[in-house]
């Protein structure tokens, strides 16, 4: 880590920005920072002991009650770094043989604090919601990272139960909304009005707080699930200059280029990994924009690999390096590893069984293929890929037309990646194209 021990003393973290509430939650900028129970423990102790070296052993008494391993430690250091990474105005140093010590980075808050300052809704102390419904929400958020189908249903049901106790906290509609478009988009079992609805309740997020952080990112991010790209366009906009070192807000811009076939998505995934190199979620997606803005596929191949050696513990990384080896160089061993991956994880995220289809199509095992097909397709999970690579461009084209017919969903994404670029010489993609794009940004 960046040691900046010559500015420890020059700005501290309460006027650079931080603050504990009476229950032990931090927020920065008065935007509450969702971390972990540990996480937040052990950057409590390193906010109040600044700019002093916290020891292995307070952590141990203060956040582990005396029975913490040095790899848990590490473990939690390591997940709060990347939780911090996105603020871009801390850093958590390491002195060997004394512990950990909090790193305020002046040069950037003061540029920070240049930008003219947004009216801020904040709330006091008497308007939060129980500490219990914080908590649950900190919990809903990290069960959406994952992606799987049963961490959605938790997701959903913790989130409207927050929402029915305390109807006034925005930041539980705001991931309820995130929850509609991470299920429109990985899943598509929703229905279409379901993401106006979660578009309805944004304007009430809007009305009592119009600065927080990740409304108008959610925002776009609804609207590109629904394809109004143009509406889309000026959200993601929007957000880019309220909080432009929101690693979050270019993830999302950078799949709402992807949807639009800008190959400006490159840099806009590029910028965000540069903010939180932790994300594999991010990581992949700069994969996925490599591939759509046509490179070299030996180049997306090294970024995918960089993907997986980065997040090695990603089975989601894992699975994008398997998909990218079967579209570079298609060889019976990695349909055998895909098959290998299914045994052991199942279809933990909700994409996978898209990717193992085409895995197994694209090296020659059409009968798993097809198999993995009929298990899993639904309006939205129509395979698309894994159809084109075995030549079912026909039978491809009846389930896009469908998914067409929704109105909303993945299937953008689909028609933009280079596996499926064959669709495109169907007599009946025009009417599809103009069905999913009728409504692109202005150039």
């Amino acid at each position: 880590m960046h040691n900046s021990s010559g500015t420890l003393a020059d700005i501290d973290p309460v006027s650079a920005g931080f603050d504990i509430d009476r229950d032990g939650f931090v927020s920065y900028k008065n935007s509450l920072l969702f971390l972990p129970p540990k996480e937040r423990g052990a950057f409590r102790l390193l906010l109040n002991a600044w700019p002093k070296v916290v020891s292995k052993e307070v952590f141990s008494k203060d956040v582990w009650a005396g029975r913490m391993s040095d790899e848990s430690l590490a473990r939690c250091i390591t997940q709060l770094r990347r939780a911090l990474s996105s603020l871009g105005v801390v850093e958590i140093d390491a002195l060997y043989g004394q512990g950990y010590r909090l790193a305020v980075l002046s040069d950037k808050v003061r540029r920070l604090a240049a930008v003219p300052a947004m009216v801020n809704s904040r709330k006091s102390d008497a308007a939060k919601p129980h500490a219990a419904l914080i908590e649950a929400c900190i919990h809903a958020r990290q069960l959406l990272e994952p992606r799987s189908l049963d961490a959605f249903s938790q997701a959903e049901s913790i989130l409207k139960n927050v929402i029915a106790k305390a109807p006034d906290y925005m930041v539980a509609k705001l991931l309820l909304a995130q929850y509609i478009a991470e299920r429109a988009f990985f899943d598509g079992n929703i229905q279409r009005s379901q993401i106006d609805d979660a578009l309805d309740q944004l304007k009430i997020v809007q009305d009592a707080e119009p600065y927080l952080q990740g409304l108008q990112s959610q925002r776009g991010y609804l609207l590109d699930c629904k394809w109004h790209f143009d509406e889309a366009r000026v959200a993601h906009q929007q957000a880019l200059q309220m909080f432009p070192d929101d690693d979050v807000v270019y993830y999302r811009y950078g799949w709402h280029l992807i949807y639009t076939a800008s190959s400006a998505a490159v840099d806009a995934m590029r910028s965000a990994a540069q903010l939180n190199p932790f994300s594999p979620n991010i990581a992949i997606g700069l994969v996925r924009a490599c591939a759509c803005a046509n490179m070299d596929p030996a180049e997306v191949l090294a970024q995918a690999r960089s993907a997986y050696l980065s997040h090695p513990d990603s089975p989601s990384a894992y699975v994008a390096l398997l998909y990218t080896l079967a579209w570079v160089d298609p060889q019976p061993e990695i349909a055998h590893a895909a098959r290998h991956f299914v045994q052991k994880n199942r279809y933990a995220h909700s994409l996978t069984s898209r990717a193992v289809a085409y895995i197994l199509a694209r090296c020659g095992d059409h009968a798993g293929a097809l198999e993995v097909i009929e298990k899993h397709s639904s309006a939205h999970g129509i395979h698309l890929a894994a159809l084109i690579a075995m030549g079912m461009l026909d039978e491809a084209m009846i389930k896009v037309k469908a998914a067409a017919e929704t109105g909303f969903g993945v299937l953008p994404f689909s028609l933009n990646v280079p596996e499926c670029t064959a669709l495109k010489q169907h007599p009946d993609y025009p009417w599809v194209h103009e069905k999913v794009f009728s409504r692109m940004p202005k150039k």
